[in-house]
């Protein structure tokens, strides 16, 4: 039976590799920076980023291929996007309205990375 119910939780994550696309809100927050990546109030730099807040929690599964940047992780409620320079301006009237995100999962792997699993090539459509 135990096995059972994991073939059944791998089943529900979405797959680590190829295009994702997803559905949210998108926010922008400010997160520390270097040199501690703990406290803007205590000398850390603001490092302003850009969200997708999910509706529900996801799941993404490992992708062993890749154990590097393949990690998977569960109960995943904001990604963080990965947009090219020229993006922002063109995608900044739909912050804080619902869009369709696409891209492909990363996982975090610095600590400019603030959520478990980042969309990098990330384009966005309002939906």
């Amino acid at each position: 039976m135990p096995l059972l119910v994991a073939a059944l939780t791998v089943a529900a994550c979405l797959s680590h590799t190829g295009r994702q696309s997803l559905d949210g809100v998108l926010v922008a927050h400010t997160f520390a920076g270097p040199p501690n990546f703990e406290s803007i109030k205590d000398g850390d730099r603001p490092e302003r980023y850009w969200l997708l807040r999910l509706p529900k929690p996801i799941c993404v599964a490992d992708d062993p291929s890749d154990p590097d940047m393949g990690a998977g992780a569960q109960g995943v409620r904001e990604i963080q996007l990965i947009l090219k320079a020229e993006d922002f301006d063109r995608y900044r009237p739909l912050l804080g309205k619902p869009v369709t995100a696409e891209g492909d999962f990363m996982s975090a792997i610095s600590g400019h990375h603030h959520t478990p699993i980042l969309l990098q090539g990330a384009t966005l459509k309002k939906r």
